[in-house]
């Protein structure tokens, strides 16, 4: 944070003195983006293209403040005309692939097309190939997403976090590959015993695997542990996930109760429920339809 005051100063003294003053804006506004200030981003990104209308880096960066922010409309309007300033930005078409998802179901083609576009342009672009997976798991291309997955993989470990084998298992789950998603997500938990995630995953692969019978001992370690981090983890998580066990058992009223109380407060619950297999014989029952609906 240090670093970015001192950057701060450097810009405010820059913009003072007249020195280039669009660029020091446009770089003031992305240090305060860095720092998770949007509006004051904004009001810099702002005045940089009141400044130079045609300041594409400025424009594509103030659509991904918009982004960040969840004005989904503004981003792509902001970054359909860096575009059109500059063709061949591959970061601002990758950043326009990934807003189209947000968008909804009907925009996912034109996000994959973009991120398509950008790893073409740019074949080892790690962020761009982290994202079409994430864009294929939603279309339930899943050997397609495995497949991204594991490129992202090979050029950088780090891209999907620490627990990269959950978000793996996760995907072999969706495709129905139980046993290669039990072991992707035992892999992570000989690192962290207690992870929730892992252990939801490995319970409802289980249970689809080797039916439900074989599964108690998992779906229950997974019930006690999310509980437990009732007041330490993401409340939005652990309620979804409550509602996937509660469903795999058949317990309906219990799992659309939970289902109900997570929408609000998990922006993927509606999502997940179109891929978990702990919701596979539930999805199309009227209730859990209404409730994603509502």
């Amino acid at each position: 944070m240090e670093c970015d005051q001192q950057t701060l100063s450097d810009l405010n003294q820059a913009i003072a003195q007249n020195t280039d003053k669009a660029k020091a804006l446009a770089q003031q506004g992305e240090n305060y983006r860095l720092m998770g200030d949007f509006e004051a981003a904004l009001a810099d990104f702002n005045r940089a293209v009141e400044l130079n209308f045609n300041y594409a880096w400025a424009i594509a960066h103030r659509g991904e403040t918009y982004y960040l922010m969840k004005r989904y409309e503004e981003a792509l309007t902001d970054f359909n005309r860096a575009i059109e300033l500059t063709p061949e930005y591959t970061w601002t078409i990758a950043h326009r692939g990934v807003t189209y998802r947000f968008l909804g179901e009907t925009y996912y083609t034109m996000a994959l097309a973009d991120l398509d576009r950008a790893i073409e342009m740019k074949p080892d672009y790690v962020w761009a190939i982290a994202y079409r997976c994430r864009v294929y798991e939603l279309m339930k291309c899943y050997e397609k997403a495995l497949t991204d997955f594991d490129r992202a993989i090979a050029l950088d470990e780090t891209i999907f976090v620490k627990n990269w084998q959950i978000e793996r298992g996760l995907i072999l789950c969706y495709d129905g590959q139980y046993s290669q998603a039990i072991a992707c997500c035992d892999s992570r938990l000989q690192q962290a015993p207690h992870d929730t995630t892992a252990l939801y995953c490995i319970a409802v692969a289980k249970a689809r695997w080797q039916g439900l019978d074989k599964a108690k001992s998992e779906i229950e370690r997974a019930r006690a542990a999310l509980l437990s981090k009732w007041e330490t983890e993401d409340r939005g998580d652990i309620l979804y996930r409550l509602s996937g066990l509660a469903i795999l058992e058949g317990k309906c009223e219990e799992a659309w109760k939970y289902l109900r109380e997570a929408i609000p407060i998990n922006d993927e619950a509606i999502e997940l429920v179109g891929h978990d297999p702990a919701w596979l014989d539930w999805r199309d029952q009227p209730r859990t339809q209404a409730l994603l609906a509502s």
